[in-house]
């Protein structure tokens, strides 16, 4: 899959646009729809993305590592207010792949017509009854439920991001941790600790992480994303790593000392060992 970071002209294209936050099973649904279609027609499958600004759910990198397997030839970010002339105007677009719940269907409709685009429009898929949106992908995610924001998406919710250098804190009571620096724009899960896998190269590590402010440890106001990787020693400093939450153990707690944190911390490392072994 090829990735442009901009609007580039192309020919002879099948399109999906939209924001595509959370990157879940109806949008999946839909690259499914896109790709078949592309492939049938012999277009190339194009997907748009139309990041929002802040608080997301899914930077453009996540995108880029969540559809790099699916398939799709072409992905690209718009900016562009009006994505959908941007679409007609520089794609070449010959058939152009929406949800059957997209809020401006008639106006897309229209649109396509005036510029002899045909549109092929995907069945919503639903969880319990229910179609699946962003929407209610971030209800779960307020509630700390992850279990169902992966049921939801048909993937963990991910963070990928470098590790940077902490406060080696951890280190001293032999506890070192991988400080993620995760961009600005991205939603971090609330407060609290978590049952999380770790990928280093290509390879998959059980991790409990810490996410949130460290009354515990200093008075900043700043989160910290903090994972202890079980059974881990290497010196990762710099690299890229992606971080799966899969369940929420407990909230922040506020220790006299580091022998208090590291005794939870040993409490909180069997709960990730149980729920992953599971």
């Amino acid at each position: 899959m090829k990735k442009y970071d901009e609007m580039i002209s192309m020919e002879n294209t099948c399109v999906a646009y939209g924001s595509f936050e959370g990157v879940h099973r109806g949008h999946l649904k839909i690259v499914e729809k896109l790709t078949a279609q592309a492939k049938e027609k012999g277009l190339t499958s194009v997907i748009v993305s139309c990041p929002v600004k802040n608080d997301v759910m899914t930077t453009e990198k996540e995108k880029e590592y969540l559809l790099k397997d699916t398939g799709v030839d072409v992905l690209m970010t718009c900016t562009d207010e009006d994505a959908l002339k941007a679409v007609v105007d520089k794609l070449g677009v010959k058939t152009l792949v929406i949800g059957e719940n997209h809020k401006d269907m008639d106006a897309v409709k229209a649109e396509a017509q005036k510029a002899g685009i045909e549109v092929v429009v995907c069945e919503a898929e639903k969880e319990d009854g229910e179609v699946i949106t962003a929407e209610q992908v971030r209800k779960a995610f307020d509630v700390c439920d992850f279990e169902k924001v992966t049921k939801l998406c048909g993937h963990p919710y991910i963070l990928i991001g470098e590790v940077m250098h902490g406060k080696a804190l951890g280190r001293t009571v032999g506890m070192p941790t991988a400080n993620l620096g995760a961009a600005d724009s991205k939603l971090k899960p609330p407060s609290g600790s978590y049952v999380t896998r770790l990928w280093v190269d290509d390879e998959k590590f059980k991790a409990m992480t810490n996410i949130g402010k460290r009354p515990s440890v200093d008075d900043f106001d700043y989160v910290t994303i903090e994972s202890f990787i079980l059974d881990f020693s290497r010196d990762i400093y710099g690299k890229e790593i992606i971080l799966e939450v899969h369940k929420f153990v407990r909230g922040v707690q506020k220790f006299n000392n580091l022998e208090e944190v590291q005794k939870q911390v040993q409490k909180d490392i069997q709960a990730v060992r149980e729920f992953l072994e599971d």
